[in-house]
């Protein structure tokens, strides 16, 4: 009885085993059959968003004075017609203001007493007329002073459009010049981002193409744009080549670093994950399954992205290919399905 039970053990153990021994030296992976997709072709560029040419103004006064107040600072984005400096007219301006207006009250009476007597025949037509001329300077003198703003003792400097102060040029107390800045403001309906792209693929880049934009600072939402204009040289600081870009109004802020996708096609193939394809000192290579071991396939990698490669080659459509695992095999290894 006992040698019975022994050789039945035996007899377990060894059939047990050979099933085992069926598994040593088979890699188990995941494959499935091949997928055809594609994706887009992308060129990748660096940049930074700024005011539009023509979006950027440069606020003064035409007239002598000084700066009452200022309400704004540097970045403080303001909409039309909001108050952004109080500017008093200069002390001299006043006083020539008033000047003027004495000069002409002088001239006026000059010009009544000279009629006077011109009538009398106590005077000349020429005194008459050098006594018009008088009263005609100082009318406009006086004119230039009003339309220089100098019988205002203040003037406020108000937002001509919905924007960005991006530089102040002077301080509060400051007495300035006719004509002298005051302080930059830009659009925030007109931003533009110039990015710059490397030589060898600027043959893709083209107007109007789209592209994917992805701000730098943390928080902000992905947006699309389209190519305004390409360069025609290389930056000689950068060695790049500088590509505009339109943005969407109100989308992004004047200084904005975006890294941006432009899409300039799509790329067509097999479809795999990124990892199913292994490089070595041949190329690239995934491994299909044919009678239950590993084939290897060279391919071209078309293209790719975080997760998904577009790879070019002679792939067997009848035949699975490995997804994952493909990192212990190597070419004519026996395999099994998970």
């Amino acid at each position: 009885m006992r040698i019975l039970q022994s050789a039945a053990v035996l007899s377990v153990i060894f059939l047990c085993g050979s099933a085992q021994g069926q598994d040593v030296g088979t890699a188990l992976v995941e494959a499935h059959d091949p997928t055809r997709g594609s994706m887009p072709d992308t060129v990748y560029a660096y940049g930074t968003a700024a005011p539009s040419s023509g979006s950027t103004l440069t606020a003064s006064f035409q007239r002598d004075g000084r700066v009452s107040d200022i309400k704004v600072e540097v970045g403080d984005q303001f909409k039309k017609g909001d108050v952004l400096l109080d500017f008093g007219a200069s002390p001299g301006a006043v006083v020539a203001y008033e000047q003027a207006k004495t000069t002409l009250t002088l001239a006026k009476n000059s010009l009544t007493r000279a009629n006077q007597l011109f009538k009398l025949q106590l005077a000349t037509r020429d005194q008459i007329d050098t006594a018009e001329k008088s009263v005609s300077d100082a009318q406009s003198t006086i004119a230039m002073y009003e339309q220089q703003g100098s019988t205002q003792p203040s003037e406020l400097l108000t937002a001509p459009f919905d924007g960005v102060v991006t530089a102040i040029s002077v301080a509060k107390g400051d007495r300035i010049t006719a004509g002298a800045p005051l302080m930059t403001l830009s659009r925030t309906d007109q931003v533009v981002l110039s990015v710059g792209v490397e030589p060898a693929e600027i043959d893709k880049v083209k107007p109007a193409l789209l592209v994917q934009l992805t701000s730098l600072l943390a928080g902000r939402k992905p947006i699309e744009g389209r190519v305004r204009g390409v360069g025609g040289a290389i930056d000689p600081k950068t060695r790049l080549i500088p590509v505009t870009i339109d943005i969407p109004a109100g989308s992004a802020l004047s200084g904005e670093g975006f890294k941006t996708a432009i899409v300039v096609g799509r790329l067509q193939g097999w479809a795999v994950p990124r990892d199913a394809v292994g490089t070595d000192s041949d190329g690239a290579f995934v491994f299909q399954i044919a009678d239950g071991h590993a084939k290897r396939v060279d391919v071209t990698v078309v293209g790719s992205t975080q997760d998904t490669s577009v790879i070019d080659g002679p792939i067997d459509p009848a035949l699975k290919m490995v997804l994952t695992g493909n990192y212990q095999l190597a070419d004519g290894d026996a395999v099994r399905l998970k």
